[in-house]
């Protein structure tokens, strides 16, 4: 398409684009004291064989330093009643924020923490990250993961396709 979009074409394609359903999650990476986490939305199994899943990540996240040096993430699946964890990781953290105070977690198997208050989580070791647009994108192969309750997870619906 050579044409440019007009402002009424791209109100359409944004209030589309939030139509997508999405879940929400934690995503956490590093360890220790270098341990952080953010509320993201754009997380998508991508391959069966080996289990990979995809976690996007806006271009200027703090996260993103963490995620390059761990190797490693993981996706910590929300439930209904995760309204506490869910606001609590939606404000951010700077690399030097303590990003679990007053939130317990565990190291899973590549050393980054999980939460067991989550409905399930995944544990991932990074294998490709790949530009798209304004995020980049983190491909992560599942080497561990757990369902931790019999809950429903969390779905969030978008008014908007060009914001969280």
């Amino acid at each position: 398409m050579t044409e440019t979009l007009h402002a009424t074409d791209m109100a359409s394609i944004g209030a589309a684009l939030g139509r997508i359903s999405s879940g929400i999650f934690i995503l956490t990476t590093g360890a220790g004291s270098q341990a952080t986490g953010m509320l993201a939305s754009f997380i998508k199994q991508v391959s069966f064989h080996p289990p990979m899943v995809m976690a996007a990540v806006r271009q200027g996240r703090p996260i993103l330093t963490r995620l390059r040096e761990s190797g490693a993430f993981a996706v910590n699946i929300c439930h209904k009643q995760n309204g506490k964890l869910v606001a609590h990781f939606a404000k951010g953290f700077a690399l030097d924020e303590p990003a679990f105070e007053g939130i317990a977690y565990e190291s899973a198997v590549t050393g980054v923490p999980v939460i067991p208050e989550a409905l399930a989580y995944l544990d991932c070791v990074l294998r490709q990250e790949v530009v798209a647009g304004d995020h980049i994108l983190f491909l992560g192969e599942a080497v561990a993961g757990k369902v931790t309750q019999d809950a429903e997870p969390m779905i969030r619906i978008r008014k908007n396709g060009f914001d969280y």
